[in-house]
């Protein structure tokens, strides 16, 4: 990791700095900190929250989709598999490329 913070130590540590702002605001007024500055820095904790649990959100439906799509096709591949054998048996090898097999034997 280094030096980044993670995302969730920064929003802490924003509002953290937010709530010194406000409480300090007499010492942190000299250099252009105030109480706007401290809602502005909470309203982006807020945003960045809310954003993040949507992106959690749509993770855990990426996750479920994907083992849906594996699922299919781990299906789709035992079905395959098994009309392929079945046609090589019914089928002359010279007719199996109508069936999309290459094979020769």
């Amino acid at each position: 990791m280094g030096s980044e913070k993670s995302m969730v130590k920064q929003l802490s540590d924003t509002s953290l700095m937010a709530e010194g702002i406000r409480k300090r605001g007499d010492v942190v007024s000299t250099v252009g900190l105030d109480s706007k500055y401290a809602d502005a820095l909470l309203s982006l904790v807020e945003r960045l929250t809310s954003l993040n649990a949507e992106q959690e959100e749509l993770k855990a439906q990426l996750k479920t989709k994907t083992s849906e799509i594996n699922d299919a096709l781990k299906d789709l591949k035992a079905k395959y598999s098994k009309a392929r054998k079945l046609v090589k048996i019914a089928v002359d090898s010279n007719d199996w490329l109508t069936f999309g097999i290459g094979d020769k034997k």
